[in-house]
């Protein structure tokens, strides 16, 4: 099976950055990754930029191993269409990024 990436790239609402990592942290993580497939997620903050002019300051990467990587896509609109994923009314739609990636290589490991 494909190992699949979902990456999201977000801000929260000016003034909001508190509920925005609680909720994010504690609602929506655990929310998205009850569809079949994932396997887990993590939060990163941005500390630093290197290059390029994306505004997000904060990145979560969604882990899954699927057949079918639209499946995922498809849980994920399900959950929503349910009522059980909670709108994100602290982050900023406006500068949101998700994108669904699949491995094209093989992971390298440092000194190797």
């Amino acid at each position: 099976m494909p190992k699949v990436k979902l990456v999201a790239l977000t801000t929260p609402l000016p003034g909001k950055e508190a509920e925005f990592n609680d909720w994010y942290q504690n609602k929506h993580l655990g929310e998205v990754t009850s569809v079949p497939g994932f396997e887990g997620a993590q939060r990163f903050q941005l500390v630093a930029k290197l290059a390029g002019s994306d505004p997000n300051t904060y990145l979560a990467i969604y882990d899954a191993d699927v057949e079918d990587p639209g499946a995922l896509l498809a849980g994920m609109g399900e959950l929503a269409q349910s009522g059980k994923m909670t709108p994100p009314i602290f982050q900023d739609m406006a500068t949101t990024y998700t994108a669904l990636f699949t491995e094209c290589g093989d992971y390298v490991k440092a000194g190797g």
